[in-house]
């Protein structure tokens, strides 16, 4: 009924009604007091043309306030003009017991309700008091005070104080209802955006939009150039199978290898770019980087991880009716630039550099199921993977050859012998091998050093005993050079 009644004014002007219907029972209760002679002079009329002609013209004075000082200022203003009458009404009527502990307790409620400051409140204090002596002293004299009022002047002094107070709790549940149909309105709007955003991020890298949301990155014509390690896939022979299948079964063999392929992308940390068809682009180093080398390990992890899944999707499908079907990889690692492209309507977070095209390369020269990495991404998980030297390779687009290698997998006990380092010290003792860039025509010559310093060792351990003494035998003493004493050469 408010609403209807007041607009989407309605709590500014109930309060303004509370205020003027206050002031209007203040008059009402000085005539009564006059007519029932329980107020005497007429000094104390005057009061009700002075609330009249004060509220006429309070708002021009509110507005200055408002203006110099701000909202809450005028709110401390009307606050201390409301006490200056209230505190002139109390004068009026000598300050009778019941209405002046009505009146004082409503501005006290006021002061609560509209969380008037603790100092405007102390100073309210101060006002009330010096109105009230100095209008005594100057308009209404000096009477008995606290006095006991008549019936008349009770009655209505408890019937406008239970108004006030009934109008008050009316607008305060009139409140909590706006608040609440906003608050069921605002959860409502929040579960929809939600809903949109995480139907929107599914069209981005999930790390760019959770980036975007903790307000990290925004959405503008922007890039940037980081140390990326990139990763290209796609299945081999899937374009002439397109040509085979009706789209149906088309559409589910793709959505069932990129719904597995994107979540061991998500498990390894990877920034998905984009879906080609039956190709993947996926990159490591940006948003988030854990390091060089630790991007290219998780890369290579990720890319080991999908081969196997493919085997287990293969055999699926196979029994399904399905052709055979492999998966082709290629990894490179170097700078690129990274960030949005495209205008300020329609962006697009990619990756823009050679190695991403090196990357590509690779991806399409490699065989059924091989991973085919570069030179730069090799020198940084060699200590992790097992890797095979690829014949240096000629890519479209790129002048130079391309040295390549195949990933096998990660090295643990049972590929222990394939390792291509060692590197290993001790005291008297340090050993650097590097068969990667050891000659194969040096590898005789390797084993005959390292045959004579395990014959030397052997040889050491059979004449040092547990407490690393020399231990002298007969045939060792025999073979010892005789000295010649001085007196022989005499």
């Amino acid at each position: 009924m408010i609403q209807r009644i007041f607009g989407d004014k309605a709590p500014y002007q109930l309060l303004k009604i509370l205020r003027y219907l206050g002031f209007s029972v203040l008059c009402i209760l000085i005539c009564v007091g006059f007519v029932t002679e329980i107020i005497v002079g007429l000094n104390s009329l005057y009061l009700i043309p002075f609330i009249i002609i004060a509220l006429a013209f309070e708002n021009k004075l509110y507005q200055r306030v408002e203006y110099f000082y701000g909202k809450y200022a005028r709110q401390s203003a009307t606050y201390l003009f409301d006490v200056f009458l209230c505190s002139l009404f109390i004068a009026a009527i000598h300050a009778l017991l019941i209405p002046s502990f009505i009146l004082i307790f409503a501005m006290i409620f006021v002061a609560l309700y509209t969380k008037i400051p603790k100092f405007i409140v102390l100073s309210s204090s101060i006002l009330a008091i010096a109105t009230f002596y100095f209008s005594s002293v100057l308009f209404f004299g000096f009477e008995s005070y606290l006095q006991s009022a008549g019936r008349e002047l009770n009655v209505l002094s408890l019937l406008f104080f239970m108004i006030y107070i009934s109008m008050f709790i009316y607008y305060q549940q009139y409140r909590y209802e706006i608040l609440e149909s906003e608050s069921v309105k605002h959860a409502e709007e929040l579960d929809r955006y939600l809903k949109l955003n995480n139907q929107l991020a599914r069209y981005a890298p999930v790390q760019l939009w959770q980036s975007i949301m903790r307000g990290e990155l925004e959405a503008r014509i922007e890039y940037k150039r980081r140390k990326l390690t990139i990763f290209f896939s796609d299945i081999q022979g899937f374009t002439d199978l397109s040509e085979s299948l009706i789209p149906d079964d088309l559409a589910f063999l793709l959505n069932d290898y990129l719904k597995h392929m994107t979540e061991i992308a998500k498990h390894y940390g990877g920034t998905i770019d984009k879906f080609m068809g039956d190709g993947m682009l996926i990159f490591f180093g940006d948003p988030n980087s854990r390091g060089e080398k630790e991007d290219a390990l998780a890369c290579l992890d990720m890319a080991v991880t999908m081969r196997q899944q493919m085997r287990i999707l293969r055999e699926r499908w196979v029994k399904m009716g399905y052709s055979s079907l492999n998966v082709r990889m290629g990894i490179a690692t170097g700078y690129c630039h990274v960030g949005n492209y495209g205008t300020p309507h329609r962006m697009s977070y990619t990756i823009v550099g050679r190695d991403a095209n090196i990357a590509s390369r690779l991806q399409t020269a490699a065989q059924v199921d091989q991973i085919l990495i570069s030179e730069e991404t090799f020198n940084l998980v060699k200590d992790e993977f097992l890797c095979i030297q690829h014949d240096p390779l000629q890519l479209k687009g790129i002048a130079e050859s391309v040295k390549a290698w195949q990933v096998v997998e990660r090295y643990h006990e049972s590929i222990e012998k394939y390792r291509t380092w060692f590197d290993f010290e001790s005291k008297g003792f340090n050993l650097l091998l590097n068969l990667d860039q050891t000659p194969i025509y040096d590898y005789p010559e390797l084993i005959k050093i390292m045959q004579e310093a395990i014959d030397r060792i052997k040889l050491q351990q059979q004449r040092t005993d547990d407490d690393g003494a020399v231990i002298l035998s007969k045939e060792y003493i025999v073979h010892l050079p005789k000295r010649h004493s001085p007196k022989s050469k005499q």
